[in-house]
């Protein structure tokens, strides 16, 4: 008995397609966003110069009301009066060398800014003395015991009289710009880490964005202080617009989980949700703070 095989039968019916591919480039990857810095402004505009005379009048009626005072009472009370003499002294000088380190840190901040060296320039520059004079001048503005400081001092002692611009270059983004980098990011880590843990347990909106505002304010310092820039407190008015951009995100992310937590129901599953999402949120926008700050700070590529 004999047995007919029958032919195979692709189930899978195969059909060439004559129509060329599309030709589409793929998505670019994109680049960092650049911080755009302004000049400097030239002098002080009209509401500082009225905010800072307005200041000056109120403290020095205060002054000549107290020393006038003081001469008014000394013959009645000599020891009273001078006892008040000295503390007003005390804080005179106390305010004074408060006021100058504030314009030092804020004027610092704006050289710190505006100063950076283009290591793209320098390598290409054929004087290896003047890139190691612009180097230099930059190392001048680092705070003392500052991480940039001790990395700067490490490079230092490697620079030998042969190397040429490029390398000493190459070296300093080696042994200073790439590990200050390193350490700025660690330290943005944990700031985002501590901003989000407190957005977490915040009981209300209130006390969440204080925290923010906290956290925010303290990684800027941290930040700065790893550049070896300290800006005191009026030199972080040229950091605070950064500030104001994460704060205002954060603003617009509370209206938004505000009205997901309307349309839900008021259950404890629904509040760690809202609660698990801002504590996202707000690791986040320090992430993008710090790395803003970063690109601020460091030398230009």
């Amino acid at each position: 008995m004999s047995t007919t095989e029958k032919p195979y039968r692709s189930k899978v019916t195969q059909m060439e397609i004559d129509a060329q591919p599309p030709d589409h480039a793929m998505p670019a990857k994109r680049e960092a966003e650049l911080v755009i810095v302004d000049d400097p402004a030239s002098g002080l505009s009209a509401k500082w110069l009225a905010l800072l005379s307005g200041i000056g009048c109120v403290l020095g009626f205060s002054l000549f009301e107290a020393l006038n005072f003081i001469e008014m009472n000394f013959a009645a009370s000599p020891i009273s009066t001078s006892l008040l003499a000295v503390l007003l002294g005390v804080f005179v000088v106390s305010l004074g060398s408060l006021t100058l380190g504030e314009v030092r840190g804020y004027r610092k901040v704006s050289q710190f800014i505006h100063r950076r060296p283009k290591l793209a320039e320098l390598a290409s520059n054929d004087s290896t003395q003047a890139a190691l004079d612009a180097l230099k001048l930059h190392a001048s503005q680092f705070s003392r015991h500052s991480y940039a400081e001790q990395c700067y001092k490490r490079f230092t002692g490697l620079v030998k009289a042969d190397h040429t611009s490029a390398e000493i270059v190459e070296m300093y983004r080696q042994f200073v710009a790439e590990p200050v980098k390193t350490k700025a990011s660690e330290v943005v880590k944990k700031e985002s880490m501590a901003s989000g843990s407190m957005a977490f347990i915040s009981p209300n909106h209130l006390i969440q964005s204080l925290m923010i505002l906290w956290i925010s304010m303290r990684t800027i310092k941290r930040v700065a202080k790893v550049y070896g820039l300290r800006p005191a407190t009026a030199g972080n008015w040229k950091l605070m617009k950064i500030l104001a951009q994460n704060l205002a995100a954060q603003s617009i992310f509370d209206l938004a989980t505000d009205e997901m937590t309307n349309q839900l129901s008021g259950s404890l599953a629904a509040k760690l949700m809202e609660n698990s999402a801002e504590a996202v949120a707000a690791g986040a926008l320090n992430i993008r703070l710090g790395k803003t700050l970063m690109r601020l700070l460091e030398e230009e590529k």
